[in-house]
């Protein structure tokens, strides 16, 4: 599944790539998250609730950031368990300065599920599923943003 768009935050890209690299806060704002577990600047466990037609439980997934090119934009891979099934995502973003405290984030998302959620897969429920999470996790770093 390929996810991909852009949205605009108020902050100078170099506080908002600071936002995005830091583990402790952008996790803050991850839909449905448990537990984070924090192992170094780059490596980072989160624990999230996943809820998917009749399959509901525990996914973790262990991510790390990978790529940094501060302030302009950085990687992040992953692998998660859980559900009967696994989870390998690769995201990365690239940040534009569209103003003096204005930044524009272009992101983009590839995610390979095999196990039972699988079956829900690309475009249909999971697919709505991810959009929906992206979706509430951009207004969460929104008003992280907002709030530091």
């Amino acid at each position: 599944m390929r996810l991909e768009g852009h949205f605009t935050v108020n902050g100078p890209r170099e506080q908002v790539y600071a936002f995005l690299t830091d583990p402790a806060r952008v996790s803050r704002f991850m839909p449905d998250v448990q537990e984070v577990s924090i192992d170094d600047a780059d490596h980072f466990t989160v624990k999230a609730k996943v809820g998917i037609s009749h399959i509901k439980g525990t996914m973790v997934m262990k991510l790390a950031i990978a790529d940094r090119n501060p302030p302009i934009g950085t990687t992040v891979t992953g692998k998660g368990s859980g559900l009967a099934s696994v989870v390998d995502m690769v995201t990365s973003f690239q940040l534009e300065e569209v103003g003096p405290a204005e930044t524009l984030v272009n992101w983009k998302g590839e995610l390979t599920i095999s196990g039972k959620l699988a079956a829900f897969g690309p475009q249909g429920l999971l697919d709505r599923m991810a959009k929906k999470n992206v979706d509430a996790f951009i207004d969460g770093i929104k008003g992280g943003l907002l709030g530091q």
